[in-house]
């Protein structure tokens, strides 16, 4: 039996073919249920083009229940992105603290900072974005860490050289 169709169907069909994300796709389909006709001869279209709209959402329910927990996103800013990194009480917040105009907790107890500060550092006539990151240790590491060192342009350890240098 034939569907008869409007030509808006087919523009959203054309979208949906196009559609990159999940939720493009999602938008089509749904623009295509709302312009197709409903009689008898578009029933098994309507059905099929359902079927795809609750696939699409489910596997959006699926990637948004995968995600847990917090993450952080510095985006680069100037020249150049340095994370620094270093275990706890090293210097790490005074260092961005005198360098840029940010203004992260410097304490003298460790593991102060516990999400990364950026600040702008003024070097000539350009600028570097400095993080300051919280404090690396053998036992843990904030999971979101991570995103942040692979994202950055350089990492600058930071040392105490009070304490042993190789035991650090």
């Amino acid at each position: 039996m034939p569907a008869n169709l409007p030509p808006q169907y087919f523009a959203a069909e054309r979208k949906y073919r196009e559609a990159r994300t999940p939720q493009e796709k999602i938008s089509a389909l749904e623009e295509m249920l709302m312009v197709m006709p409903k009689h008898k001869g578009t029933d098994k279209l309507r059905a099929s083009l359902r079927r795809k709209l609750a696939r699409l959402k489910d596997t959006l329910e699926i990637k948004k229940k995968n995600k847990k927990g917090v993450s952080y996103v510095i985006e680069k800013e100037g020249a150049g992105q340095v994370a620094l990194v270093g275990f706890p009480n090293v210097g790490k917040s005074a260092l961005v603290k005198k360098l840029t105009k940010a203004t992260p907790e410097v304490a003298d107890y460790p593991f102060t900072t516990r999400i990364p500060t950026p600040g702008m550092m003024p070097f000539e006539d350009i600028k570097i974005q400095l993080i300051d990151m919280p404090a690396l240790t053998i036992e843990y590491i904030e999971p979101w860490v991570g995103n942040i060192l692979r994202r950055a342009d350089l990492l600058l350890i930071i040392l105490d050289l009070s304490d042993d240098p190789l035991h650090q």
